[in-house]
């Protein structure tokens, strides 16, 4: 499933133009090789990859996109091997940079991974479900803000989904956190 969740990322983006089903699609696909690969660090790293900006990696250049960067700073770091995904599903949305390089890539931006859109994809480690994250997005009339994006709790037991784990998050096609169309890397439980 995960080799076919790849194939068919790959195959969405270099359609481009996809419609909004087909966005919707390449996008919860999408999600499930990242958390593939957020597992395989899991595996050989012995923890989920940190949320929250670490101290060794100097001053935080700004609160935009925080777990999202830390998420690509594991995966594309130094000490793990590589996360299998593919260097077109990055970018940097806010623009910024660390003071030294964090990872393998010759630049020192601080890259996420994105959704059909082009939108920042949230990432929370369980340590983190309580904090709101700002994220740089993109609405649906092309304009550039930010949105909030928090862990999401199953209204029926008011327990976090994936309470042992991380939650991945799209925006989806409007561009903001929190609405109905948020794609998950886990099921919702309908109220």
């Amino acid at each position: 499933m995960f080799i076919l969740a790849i194939l068919m990322t790959f195959l969405a983006f270099q359609l481009g133009g996809l419609g909004e089903n087909a966005k919707m699609s390449a996008t919860e696909n999408f999600l499930i090789q990242v958390g593939g690969a957020v597992n395989n660090y899991e595996q050989e790293m012995g923890d989920y990859p940190a949320s929250s900006w670490s101290g060794d990696w100097g001053a935080t250049p700004n609160k935009q996109n925080l777990g999202g960067e830390a998420l690509c700073i594991a995966l594309w770091g130094r000490d793990y091997g590589g996360s299998g995904i593919s260097e077109d599903q990055l970018a940097n949305s806010d623009e910024d940079q660390s003071k030294k390089g964090l990872t393998s890539h010759g630049a020192n931006d601080l890259f996420e991974l994105v959704d059909s859109w082009g939108n920042p994809i949230a990432y929370f480690h369980r340590r983190d479900y309580g904090r709101e994250d700002l994220y740089f997005t993109m609405d649906e009339e092309a304009i550039w803000d930010t949105s909030m994006a928090k862990a999401l709790k199953s209204p029926k037991t008011q327990n976090y989904y994936n309470p042992r784990g991380f939650q991945l998050i799209s925006a989806g096609s409007d561009g903001v956190f929190s609405t109905d169309d948020d794609l998950y890397n886990f099921k919702r439980v309908e109220e």
